[in-house]
């Protein structure tokens, strides 16, 4: 019999699934080992998924339209407005397409909403106050990254004569708003559509920003995601801008070694952070900064804000944690105190720790907005879409993830119809969380060249997850813990199943587990759910695990 130690991701005990029978030892060839990982992603070995191609625009994505009306605008010498999102994914777009229009010789101008002023989507009163503020007329409106639910603002905006163009990458409704051309698709992010679009007025268009987007914004890098990520991440290394630059010095990273878990938890949650918290424009003049001196002034910007912003949540997780209530199968937490631009971040991690959807809403006064957080299994905008949509100011977003504006008093009314409804579509569902493993694996496979071998899958990330493996019956050679808060565990590790000869210890590395020092005892036998790491250190590189679940072996 076994117990998980470490349970800090849910409050109940994970299933371990392991998707192959076969146990991977130093006898298996890095030729089969990657082929039995592509076997357990259903990838075929005969795809061009170990050589990622070029990316090229779908053919099922049009924009023909799109071209005809900016190339007629640039013709004519309109005024045109790009009015993007304050996501990371929003002002990547923003900052693609209004770079390569402006290389174009266009009267193009950005702008990024406000998160409190403006609130969640595309706001015709938004539009019509930067027009004003601007003191001039514009003729031609491109919305990135939203709009394709934004009916009744659209069709305010389109009296006053203006062409349209909407590029948004979320859920529509069974019908779309009236625009003068319309590019959609929920398989790429919204920069993906932007730089299919952009790079007909800029062979140049950047392509890292698309990496960085479609990362931050949580699309599965399989398809043609991955082939913008791994060109992406190239064109990143090769040729950042100075924006790009000096916001990964000022995160610690090397240029030349950014992937893409340094875009979606070094360089996205700084980017976001601003629009959290403050003015999203100054992420946009980041990204489209021209001298390393503009660059530096606003990298240390974001730097600042991610530094309020960690501080922020962490004070706002307390609270909502006191509100949890686990008598049904919706967690709904909300408060005054709530920043609405951390509750989508509260939601987040209530959802890893209870493993069930979550609303998390900030009040001010007679309005109100909510971050809403689900799980596999519950599509969270199909289901508050079959709520009363007069319960709701504004709504929009994805499968698991959405945003609401509602009006103060209407949120009891919002708690009790979605916890019916939810607690009916999950009544029969089983909320166990499920861990997936690859395969079992001996430590005389955890080597450099099985390491090497299974970067080829790289990028990893939704959809295409870093390989696991269950190592079993290791004996605890040594442990100590590591971090100034002894936040994490080092042990090293033997295989007593093992001759002397073959049984080298193993390095490995649980993070944020330290307090399981006291629990683990040398020569304790443990089982490890972990990931092959290559760890460098003073110009040497030796292979070690990286710790995600630890299960002591008990009587």
């Amino acid at each position: 019999m076994a117990s998980l130690l470490s349970l800090i991701n849910s409050m109940s005990t994970p299933k371990i699934v392991i998707k192959s029978s076969k146990v991977i030892d130093k006898n298996l060839s890095s030729t089969d080992l990657v082929s039995l990982l592509l076997k357990n992603r259903q990838i075929s070995p005969t795809s061009d998924f170990l050589n990622p191609q070029f990316p090229e625009k779908p053919k099922d994505i049009h924009i023909t339209s799109a071209v005809k009306l900016i190339k007629q605008s640039i013709a004519d010498n309109d005024n045109i407005l790009i009015y993007g999102d304050y996501d990371v994914d929003g002002i990547t777009s923003t900052a693609i397409l209004w770079q390569s229009l402006y290389q174009a010789k266009a009267k193009v101008t950005p702008f990024i909403p406000d998160r409190q002023l403006d609130g969640y989507g595309f706001k015709a009163k938004s539009f019509l106050r930067f027009q004003k503020s601007l003191s001039q007329k514009f003729s031609l409106l491109i919305t990135v990254d939203n709009g394709i639910v934004a009916h009744s603002e659209i069709a305010k905006i389109k009296k006053l004569g203006l062409k349209i163009i909407i590029l948004d990458h979320h859920l529509p409704q069974a019908s779309l708003p009236v625009a003068d051309s319309i590019i959609h698709s929920t398989k790429v992010a919204a920069c993906a559509l932007v730089w299919y679009l952009a790079k007909i007025f800029d062979k140049n268009a950047d392509l890292g920003l698309v990496a960085l987007g479609t990362v931050a914004d949580c699309l599965p890098l399989i398809g043609p995601n991955r082939n913008l990520v791994v060109h992406g991440l190239k064109a990143l290394r090769l040729n950042p801008s100075p924006g790009i630059k000096k916001l990964i010095e000022i995160s610690g990273l090397k240029l030349d070694s950014v992937t893409a878990y340094d875009l979606g938890f070094a360089l996205g949650p700084r980017i976001n952070a601003v629009g959290r918290l403050s003015n999203p424009t100054d992420a946009l003049r980041l990204l489209c900064s021209q001298t390393p001196a503009q660059a530096q002034k606003y990298a240390q910007v974001l730097d600042n804000y991610n530094q309020d912003r960690q501080i922020l949540q962490r004070e706002s997780q307390v609270l909502a944690e006191s509100q949890v209530d686990l008598e049904n199968k919706l967690l709904f937490v909300s408060d005054p105190s709530f920043h609405p631009g951390v509750i989508g971040l509260i939601a987040g991690r209530l959802v890893e720790k209870y493993y069930l959807p979550t609303i998390a809403i900030s009040i001010d006064d007679d309005t109100a907005k909510g971050s809403c957080r689900s799980i596999p299994g519950l599509n969270i905008i199909e289901t508050l879409r079959e709520l009363d949509p007069k319960i709701f100011i504004d709504l929009g977003g994805h499968a698991g993830a959405a945003g609401f504006s509602i009006l103060t008093k209407n949120i009891k009314a919002l708690k009790t119809a979605l916890t019916k409804l939810i607690n009916k579509k999950l009544k029969d569902v089983d909320l166990t969380p499920a861990i997936e493993v690859d395969a079992a694996m001996k430590l005389s496979a955890v080597n450099l060249k099985n390491i090497k071998a299974i970067s080829e899958l790289e990028p990893f990330g939704l959809g295409n997850p870093h390989p696991l493996f269950l190592f079993k019956n290791v004996r605890v050679v040594s442990k100590r813990i590591l971090g100034s808060a002894g936040d994490h565990l080092k042990l090293k590790l033997d295989d007593p199943s093992t001759s002397k000869i073959e049984n080298l210890p193993a390095d490995a590395i649980a993070f944020k587990k330290g307090q399981l020092d006291s629990q683990i005892k040398i020569d304790d036998l443990i089982d490890l759910i972990a990931s092959l790491d290559a760890n460098t250190w003073q110009g040497t590189t030796t292979p070690q695990l990286i710790v995600k679940e630890i299960i002591q072996h008990t009587v």
